[in-house]
C-alpha cells in the first residue's frame, strides 16, 4: 500500500520564519504549503487536505487562536493536529488558552529543529496510520468483524500515543512551573540582598576588572564620593576617585586580590567630585561576577576619625607641655619671691639710696614676667573662663603702659564706641591683658622716635572689634588709618573669630 502525500500547512506572517520552517522540514519529503495570514490558511484548507498545521499565534488580522477555532469549527478540518509556534509567554494560563483553541502541542521560539522534526514525524506517523486505517476500512467494509478489530486496535494505538503526548506535555509543564518557582525565589533573594547593600552604613562598590568604570555603588558610597546621583559616580573611571599619589598602590592591591588575597582595611586617599581629598579604610575582596574577574570593595570614610586622633594627640602633647611649664614656673617663683623680699628689705633698711637696688628689683620683675608668659603654655581649664569687661581691662592696660610710653616719647590713646552693657566677653582676663601689653610693647618698639598709638574698640555686626594702630614707618607707608593688629570676637561664643597681626 502506497504512503499518502503528507501536506503540511505552515502559517506565519513573517517570511523569514516560514523560510526557517521550510529549511528544517524541506528534506523530509513533505509537501509544504506557506500561508502568510489566518485568512490565507483558511482558503488553503478548502483546496487541500493537510496532515499537520504549524500555526503562529501572534499575527495581524486573525491571530493563531482565532484561526484554530475556525479550523476546528469546520467538520473536514477539525481533526487536523495543530501545533502552535510562538515567542510569547510560557505561562500555564497561556497554554490552557491554546489548548482551548484546539492546539495539540506548543513549540516556543526560538525552537529546536530536532524537537520540531521529531514532533512532526510523530504526528505524520499518526496521520499515516489514520490514512492507512481509512484505506483498510474501505477495503474491509465487507469483512466487518476484521474491520472492527483493526479499527479497535488503531484506536488503542491512537489513544496510547495521545496519552503519551499528554504525559509529555504534563512533564514539560511541571518543569516550567518548577523553573518559574526557582526564578521567583532567586529574584526575592536578590531583592533582599540589594536592599541590605543599599542601606549599608559603609560604601560598597563592585568593579569588573575588564571594565574601566565601576559596575555598582550603593548610596552611601555615592554620597561619600560627593555624587548627587549614582550615575555621577558610575560614569567615571575607578582612578578618577583615587588620589594620584595612590594610583600605583591601588594597582598593586588589586593585583594581590586577583591572586586570591583579601586586602583588608588599608588607608587610601580618595578625591571627591568636589575636589576634596578624604581618607578611607578600604577592603578589597576578590570574586567572580557573571563569569568575569571582579573585586568587591568596602570603604569607610575615616577622615574625621583621623582628625580627631590627631587633635587628641596634639591636646595630650600640649597638656604635657603645660604641666611642665607650670612646674618650672612654680619652682622659679619660690626663690624669686625670697629674692624680691630680701632686696626690698635692704632698700628699706639702707639709710642711703643704693642705685643697684632698683635695678635688681626691676630685673626680678622682668624674670617674674617671663615666668608669667611661660605659664601661658599651660592649658586653661573651662572653669578659668569668666565674664570680662573689655573697657575696664583696656583702660587698666593703658594706665599700666603709660609710664613706659612716656619714657619713649609715646602717647597711648584709647577710644571706644561700645556701650556699657556691650563690652562683656567670655575669656581669661590675665591672659587677655598679657596679649594687649605685648602688642603695645611691640608698637612702641616699632616707633623708634616716638609717636601716637590709638587703641580703638567698636561693635560691627554683633562682633567686638579691637584695633591697635601705631605710627611706625612701615605702617605710615601703608597709608593713614592702617592698623598694626586687630581682633574680631563673636560675643555669643568663646573663641576669637580672627586675629590680624600686621
Amino acid at each position: 500500500m502506497e504512503n499518502p502525500i503528507i501536506n503540511i500547512l505552515m502559517v506565519d506572517d513573517r517570511p523569514e520564519n516560514l523560510q526557517a520552517l521550510e529549511a528544517v522540514l524541506g528534506s523530509s519529503g513533505y509537501q509544504l504549503t506557506k500561508a502568510y495570514s489566518g485568512e490565507e490558511a483558511l482558503k488553503w484548507l478548502l483546496k487541500k487536505e493537510f496532515a499537520i498545521i504549524l500555526l503562529d499565534v501572534q499575527m495581524p488580522g486573525l491571530d493563531g487562536f482565532e484561526t484554530a477555532k475556525l479550523i476546528r469549527a469546520r467538520k473536514k478540518s477539525k481533526e487536523i493536529p495543530i501545533i502552535f509556534i510562538t515567542a510569547l509567554t510560557q505561562t500555564q494560563d497561556y497554554a490552557i488558552s491554546g489548548y482551548d483553541a484546539g492546539a495539540i502541542d506548543f513549540l516556543f521560539k526560538p525552537f529546536n529543529p530536532y524537537i520540531l522534526k521529531s514532533k512532526i514525524e510523530g504526528f505524520v506517523k499518526i496521520y499515516e496510520t489514520k490514512w492507512q486505517l481509512q484505506m483498510q476500512n474501505e477495503l474491509l467494509q465487507k469483512q466487518s468483524k476484521q474491520l472492527d478489530e483493526a479499527h479497535s486496535r488503531l484506536e488503542q494505538l491512537v489513544e496510547l500515543r495521545t496519552q503519551e503526548l499528554r504525559k509529555t506535555n504534563e512533564t514539560l509543564q511541571k518543569e516550567i512551573e518548577e523553573k518559574q518557582h526557582i526564578l521567583q525565589l532567586a529574584q526575592a533573594n536578590e531583592a533582599k540582598y540589594r536592599l541590605l547593600v543599599e542601606d549599608s552604613p559603609v560604601a560598597i562598590i563592585l568593579h569588573e576588572l575588564h571594565k574601566e568604570n565601576w559596575t555598582f555603588i550603593n548610596e552611601t558610597g555615592m554620597k561619600m564620593l560627593g555624587g548627587l546621583h549614582v550615575k555621577d559616580v558610575l560614569s567615571r573611571t575607578l582612578y578618577t576617585f583615587v588620589h594620584p599619589d595612590e594610583h600605583e598602590v591601588v594597582k598593586q592591591r588589586i593585583e594581590r586580590a586577583l591572586h586570591g588575597e583579601k586586602v583588608e582595611d588599608n588607608e587610601l586617599k580618595l578625591v571627591r567630585l568636589d575636589g576634596e581629598t578624604i581618607l578611607a579604610a578600604v577592603t578589597i575582596i576578590p570574586f567572580e561576577y557573571l563569569g568575569n574577574p571582579a573585586v568587591h570593595i568596602v570603604a569607610r570614610d575615616i577622615t574625621d576619625m583621623k582628625k580627631t586622633e590627631e587633635y587628641i594627640s596634639q591636646s595630650e602633647k600640649l597638656s604635657v607641655v603645660g604641666e611642665l611649664a607650670a612646674g618650672i614656673a612654680h619652682e622659679i617663683r619660690n626663690p624669686l619671691t625670697s629674692l624680691k623680699g630680701f632686696t626690698q628689705l635692704l632698700e628699706y633698711k639702707d639709710d642711703t639710696l643704693n642705685p643697684y637696688i632698683p635695678i635688681m628689683l626691676e630685673e626680678i620683675d622682668r624674670i617674674n614676667t617671663i615666668v608669667s608668659e611661660l605659664l601661658l603654655l599651660a592649658k586653661p581649664n573651662a572653669g578659668d573662663f569668666r565674664k570680662v569687661k573689655m573697657t575696664d581691662l583696656l583702660q587698666n592696660v593703658v594706665i599700666l603702659m603709660n609710664a613706659q610710653a612716656n619714657l619713649q616719647n609715646t602717647e597711648i590713646k584709647f577710644h571706644t564706641l561700645v556701650g556699657e552693657e556691650q563690652d562683656y566677653i567670655d575669656g581669661l582676663e590675665n591672659k587677655l591683658k598679657q596679649i594687649f601689653i605685648n602688642l603695645l610693647k611691640n608698637a612702641m618698639e616699632a616707633m623708634k622716635t616716638g609717636g601716637e598709638i590709638n587703641l580703638n574698640m567698636m561693635i560691627e555686626d554683633n562682633l567686638l572689634r579691637i584695633q591697635f594702630c601705631d605710627q611706625s614707618l612701615w605702617n605710615l607707608r601703608r597709608g593713614p588709618g592702617q592698623n598694626r593688629a586687630a581682633f574680631l570676637h563673636n560675643k555669643g561664643k568663646r573663641n576669637w573669630i580672627r586675629f590680624n597681626g600686621l
